[in-house]
């Protein structure tokens, strides 16, 4: 008997996502971007507030193995969720073509959000802006995913498609000129990227003089300091610059330009 009320549950949510399915299929003209929803109950709420205020539509999902039916069905953009063991085994099984999901949960979880392969982390409590802020790049972008930085033996987590940065549970904020030079550091741990090659205009950053990149630089190393991150990018004089993981083991000459 304790059974029914989530199979009522279920009967539901699969005949709303019928429904909604039908109106597609016969509805004109453009249509907003579809967000599948699979959240306890406590959540459900409040995202459910959150993406329709932005002006997509949202349609609940009882279970993750309903989310590819859904989304053929919806043309959903995204999946919500909070279950990240569920995610973590999903994407281990590689069994289709993965959606981008937003994982929901405690700050504490953020390392195994990010290691199930998710493509942005939202703490609870929830944060309605962050979560629409992440929604829009995601939903947004043009290009299709790429690569994930995930965690390096410095405890840094650097997402390109969100431009999220924390250093272990610390959150920083970074212009688009820091975030873009520390992704390209960290993209080729232990080589050397020449002053040259940094200042040239990478990412969607104009080409910047070497006296403003090492200010940059020396911006980014008291911002990494402070958030607790160990001493990670050393200066090559007269070279440029290069990014060390604690883990990893340096050569010689890498080692006296360490050194001194």
């Amino acid at each position: 008997m304790c059974l029914l009320p989530l199979f009522v549950h279920t009967a539901v949510c699969q005949l709303k996502l019928a429904i909604s399915a039908i109106q597609k299929k016969f509805r004109n003209g453009p249509r907003p971007p579809a967000v599948l929803l699979c959240v306890a109950n406590p959540l459900a709420l409040s995202c459910v507030h959150a993406i329709t205020n932005a002006g997509w539509t949202c349609h609940r999902v009882p279970r993750l193995r309903y989310v590819d039916r859904a989304a053929r069905a919806l043309d959903a953009a995204v999946v919500v969720t909070d279950r990240i063991a569920s995610v973590a085994a999903r994407v281990r099984n590689e069994t289709s073509d993965l959606l981008p999901f937003v994982l929901l949960g405690p700050p504490r979880r953020q390392a195994d959000a990010l290691a199930a392969g998710a493509t942005l982390f939202v703490p609870v409590p929830l944060d309605g802006p962050v979560l629409i802020q992440g929604l829009a790049r995601i939903i947004n972008s043009p290009a299709p995913q790429g690569p994930r930085i995930v965690a390096d033996a410095n405890g840094l987590w650097l997402d390109p498609l969100t431009t999220q940065v924390r250093v272990r549970d610390t959150p920083l904020a970074l212009s688009p000129r820091h975030f873009s030079v520390l992704l390209e550091l960290v993209r080729s741990p232990g080589r050397l990227l020449t002053t040259e090659r940094l200042c040239s205009g990478i990412g969607n950053i104009r080409p910047m003089t070497p006296a403003a990149l090492a200010v940059c630089v020396s911006r980014l190393r008291k911002l990494l300091r402070d958030a607790g991150a160990p001493d990670c990018i050393e200066t090559v004089h007269c070279l440029g610059y290069r990014y060390i993981l604690l883990e990893l083991p340096l050569a010689p000459a890498a080692a006296m330009a360490r050194h001194g």
